[in-house]
């Protein structure tokens, strides 16, 4: 469809837009108003009914009241002067009767065909009649064809621009539809404001008319195809009669105000106004051939086909009387009053109202219905409907005449059995009018709308099950599935958003994809959807319509399912979903029931599909818990199996350890391993016991991690490394800071221990000094170096120190030394320093046991507070 092209601003070319049909509003509504008035008040007042008894051709008189011959007047004399004002035109005698009252003597200066000269008078006197114009038929025709459809068409006309400022089309029906008002009001103006206006009005509306029409014909719903092979047809037509406006304009105000100079265009006049009638026909003639080969030889979309052939046969049934009375009247020169029977005249008007009617369904409504639909289910329906009215009369007609029947005879000849007939009748006509025919009126209409009643229904009970659902899938098979059927919508698609705010297609019918079709979340289809929040119909070939915004991605996605109307499927927050419609097989447009079924059933829908996301996240996020509970079990069995599972056996040496992690997984090491060197003594290889723990930042799974990394890098470098500690310290935090993220580092003591020499060798990366404990005496393993992980080349300073028998040797991890009560007092190393030296008076003789005495102290220290480090202790005793 046609539409005004956005060279400027939208809003300043709606402003301009409207100011226009404010303008054109004003003229059309003025001139009917003044039209209006006029009949009226000629039919309810026979003061405002006075006329000028006579008809003027160039100031001759060419019809007149039969009374006028008896005053001396003839057809063909020539009227010179009105009351004493010479007749310059038309307007003076005009102005002379508007002002005129009942009573008044009226003065005719005329001239006869044989050159005589007259004075004619007489005074004006109406017949005595009803007020309210006598018999209705006398008032109800002109007040129909001057008043009421003229209206009806003008209001037609602005309805369909204010529904489509932006369409050509609409503003074509504009200037098609005053045609009628202009033709069917009286021809000339009474003497006031309108006697200026209403001579240009009438022409420019009756000029504009064919052109108008002729371009509706090319442009609706989309361009010709003959106007694309031959444009100058139009240019041609349209051209040549804008020409002839000037000079009928001109002719006609001649004819007002200056006779001499009518007298001398009427040579030329005549012609002219065949040619304009002719190129006028010629107009609405090319009109229904743009149409008729537009509906039989080019290709348009099934809508647009409906729109055509519903215009053309609308047009063709309301213009074809109209157009053969004027046809006539121009052949013959006959007035349409005198020519044609008043009934036959009227029902020739009221046919024409088809056209206006056919020309705003066509353009305004969504989506047209075929003609033979409408046909077909409006003439069954009346005929159904006006049945049980005939039934009704008849009954009615019977009931009167056996009653007129019994009061007309005798009452010797009335017999009991008339009354009882007549009370039959009675009763069955009040039964039937009061019981029966509400009750088939009823059942016709569930009837004859059946499918709306079935709709209605199976769609309310499918918006109250739709909440019932839990699962995505079983729910969009169904919503679909029950409104295809319900329907009968052949392609329907279901959109959900997914993530990275695209909305995926969920399912389709009636049709097969072969690649993802996907609507952006800032798409036009969504963004309309999330603002209106209801349905919305799509029309590409509306100016105004949000869908000239979509991108081609989104028309494409669109048009895969031949897309009709989109339902938003609203959540709690947001869009959830988008139901794109296709067409429906009867090819009706989705009603306004339709669409208010479909928005309760989306609404539920997008409440049971949010529900049902909600349940499948909760499900996906208790199977990830489990998934993640379950790896962290796994990964706890790992890191216990990487601690050491079973002491190596030396003479004079008693160790244990053990880990508490305060999660499930901890950051915490210790390791007990055989460690063989090389001597410098000779090929002896001496067995080392190497000692280490540590304690990794952070917690969880990334500390476990590094934990398990620093284990590997230690192990590994006591086999083919260094026996310098300091060095081999160095080449571990090397491996630990090329394997760990910046924030992530570790303290770190190892010790190799050499129960043939007792000599405990050991470096210290940060660690929490280990102590040894010798009678009373308490030793510590002082730092040697920075923790391991912070910077690349560390320095590490090996350290030696001899051990004695029954010393008590305690590495552990502030987790131990920091527990905390539950009014966060650590338990210290003093605290647990001493706690060792008792528990080694009181008999705790092995490492095992003075390893579970430590914990059993520290737990009584901290009495059940939550601890969020990791304990960790190894004792290794020497006998």
């Amino acid at each position: 469809m046609h539409t005004f092209s956005p060279s400027r601003p939208r809003h300043r070319s709606a402003v301009v837009q409207y100011l226009v049909l404010l303008l054109i509003a004003t003229m059309a509504l003025g001139q009917w108003g003044n039209t209006a008035y006029r009949v009226v008040r000629g039919i309810f007042s026979a003061e405002r009914g006075i006329r000028a008894p006579f008809g003027l051709n160039n100031g001759v008189i060419e019809g007149m009241s039969p009374f006028l011959r008896h005053a001396g007047l003839q057809v063909g004399d020539r009227v010179l002067a009105v009351n004493g004002h010479e007749l310059t035109g038309e307007a003076v005698l005009l102005r002379e009767f508007a002002h005129a009252h009942l009573g008044d003597t009226i003065k005719v200066d005329v001239q006869h065909p044989d050159g005589k000269q007259q004075a004619v008078s007489w005074q004006l006197i109406t017949p005595q009649r009803r007020r309210g114009g006598g018999r209705p038929a006398g008032w109800i025709g002109p007040l129909l064809l001057l008043v009421i459809l003229p209206l009806a068409f003008l209001l037609v006309a602005l309805w369909v621009v204010l529904a489509k400022p932006h369409d050509l089309s609409a503003w074509l029906v504009l200037g098609i539809l005053p045609y009628f008002e202009a033709l069917l009001s009286p021809a000339n103006p009474q003497g006031d404001w309108t006697i200026w206006f209403s001579p240009f009005w009438n022409e420019t509306a009756q000029m504009a008319m064919p052109i108008c029409l002729m371009w509706f014909g090319v442009l609706f719903p989309e361009r010709a195809g003959l106007d694309r092979r031959a444009p100058w047809i139009k240019w041609l037509l349209s051209i040549s009669l804008l020409v002839l406006l000037p000079f009928n304009l001109l002719h006609t105000y001649a004819r007002l105000w200056n006779l001499a100079l009518d007298r001398a265009m009427i040579p030329w006049f005549l012609p002219t106004d065949r040619i304009e009638s002719f190129l006028s026909i010629l107009c609405v003639a090319y009109f229904f051939i743009l149409f008729s080969h537009k509906i039989f030889a080019e290709k348009v979309g099934a809508d647009s086909g409906r729109r055509l052939r519903l215009l053309f046969w609308g047009s063709l049934i309301g213009l074809t009387p109209f157009g053969a009375m004027v046809i006539y009247t121009l052949v013959t020169g006959e007035d349409v009053s005198e020519t044609f029977p008043q009934w036959l005249s009227f029902g020739i008007v009221l046919i024409l109202a088809i056209f206006p009617l056919s020309l705003a369904y066509a353009l305004v409504v969504q989506r047209a219905m075929d003609i033979r639909l409408i046909v077909r289910q409006g003439t069954r329906y009346a005929f159904a409907r006006y049945t049980l009215f005939g039934i009704r009369a008849l009954l009615g007609v019977l009931f009167s005449w056996r009653l007129t029947i019994f009061f007309a005879d005798p009452e010797s000849h009335r017999r009991p059995v008339d009354v009882i007939l007549i009370f039959v009748l009675l009763i069955l006509f009040f039964g039937f009018r009061m019981v029966l025919s509400g009750r088939l009126q009823q059942e016709i209409d569930r009837r004859f709308f059946r499918e709306a009643y079935s709709t209605e229904q199976v769609l309310s009970e499918l918006s109250e099950q739709a909440h019932n659902f839990t699962e995505t899938g079983p729910l969009l098979s169904t919503i679909t599935q029950r409104i295809s059927d319900t329907l009968h919508i052949e392609r329907m698609a279901v959109f959900l958003r997914g993530s990275g705010d695209v909305f995926r297609l969920q399912t389709a019918t009636g049709v097969d994809l072969t690649s993802p079709v996907l609507l952006p979340a800032h798409s036009a289809t969504v963004n309309t959807l999330s603002r209106e929040k209801r349905p919305a119909a799509m029309r590409i070939d509306d100016s105004s319509h949000w869908l000239l915004e979509a991108s081609d991605t989104e028309r494409a996605a669109l048009s895969e399912f031949q897309t009709e109307l989109l339902v938003p499927l609203p959540g709690r927050g947001r869009l959830i979903g988008v139901m794109a419609l296709g067409p429906k097989r009867s090819e009706e447009p989705y009603s306004r029931m339709d669409r208010r079924l479909l928005e309760s059933v989306a609404s539920q829908t997008g409440l049971a599909l949010e529900n049902a996301e909600l349940l499948q996240s909760l499900a996906h996020e208790a199977a990830q818990r489990e998934r993640v509970t379950r790896d962290i079990e796994i990964a706890r069995e790992v890191q216990e199996r990487l601690f050491p599972q079973s002491y190596p056996e030396f003479e004079g040496v008693d160790v244990a350890g053990y880990c508490r992690p305060a999660q499930e997984i901890g950051g915490d090491y210790y390791d007990v391993m055989e460690v063989k060197r090389e001597s410098d003594e000779g090929p002896r290889q001496p067995r080392l016991l190497g000692l280490a723990i540590g304690d990794v930042s952070g917690k969880g799974i990334s500390a476990a991690l590094l934990m398990a990394s620093l284990r590997a890098s230690l192990r590994g470098l006591t086999l083919v490394g260094s026996s310098d500690l300091g060095e081999l310290m160095g080449h571990v935090n090397k491996l630990v800071y090329d394997g760990s993220t910046a924030n992530r580092y570790a303290t770190f003591f190892y010790a190799e221990y050499d129960p043939a020499t007792r000599r405990l060798c050991y470096a210290n990366g940060g660690h929490n000094p280990p102590v040894i404990l010798r009678g009373d005496q308490v030793i510590e393993l002082e730092v040697t170096g920075m923790v391991v992980g912070i910077t690349e080349d560390a320095a590490y300073e090996q350290r030696d120190i001899y051990l004695q028998p029954g010393d008590i040797v305690l590495l552990f991890t502030d987790g131990i030394s920091e527990a905390m009560d539950g009014d966060d007092e650590e338990w210290g190393e003093r605290r647990m320093i001493t706690a060792a030296q008792q528990e080694r008076a009181r008999g705790a003789l092995t490492a095992e046991g003075l390893l579970r005495a430590l914990y059993r102290r520290a737990d009584e220290f901290v009495n059940g507070a939550p601890q969020h480090d990791d304990m960790t202790l190894v004792v290794m005793r020497v006998s």
